[in-house]
């Protein structure tokens, strides 16, 4: 059941992670997630900028990502906006491993991740590889959630629901 988001679409990449047990894999482009499934293709708008509560106030995308990259912290009441506008949080792992302040950014992942368990906030944890040697295997990904606070119950849920949009 397990998905991962990359950050190029390869082939190889790609294939490798159907290998290692992910059913579905999404790749980004210019802030859209694409599902790379030729029997069921779907896109998913990724917001990554400088005016994260603006976008989750309105609802202006389907799942906002890198805001422990650029410092953004979420509270209670956005973290109910979000929900209510059927948001998403993408938690990258390649953000935390290309971090200049390492602490810091594992500060804000831990803090955004138990607030969205907490409100049970869809967030989907993943690799962002940009090839084969940055892959993580599902158990690497569900880890890298426990870590963080967010539980194996609400990720394969926010999994569902991902995979539902389509």
């Amino acid at each position: 059941m397990a998905l991962d988001l990359i950050a190029v679409e390869s082939k190889e990449v790609t294939d490798r992670l159907h290998g290692l047990g992910f059913r579905d894999v999404f790749a980004e482009k210019d802030g859209v997630l694409s599902r790379l499934d030729d029997e069921n293709p779907f896109e998913i708008n990724a917001y990554s900028g400088d005016d994260y509560e603006f976008v989750i106030q309105k609802g202006k995308a389907d799942a906002v990502a890198d805001m422990e990259k650029k410092g953004f912290l979420l509270n209670k009441g956005l973290c109910h906006k979000m929900k209510e506008n059927r948001m998403f949080v993408i938690f990258k792992f390649s953000n935390l491993i290309e971090s200049e302040n390492f602490f810091k950014t594992y500060k804000n992942l831990l803090i955004n991740g138990k607030l969205c368990n907490e409100y049970s906030v869809p967030c989907i944890y993943v690799s962002y590889a940009k090839d084969i040697y940055e892959i993580k295997s599902p158990a690497q990904l569900v880890a890298f959630a426990g870590e963080f606070g967010y539980n194996y119950k609400n990720l394969s849920e926010s999994w569902d629901k991902l995979l539902q949009r389509g």
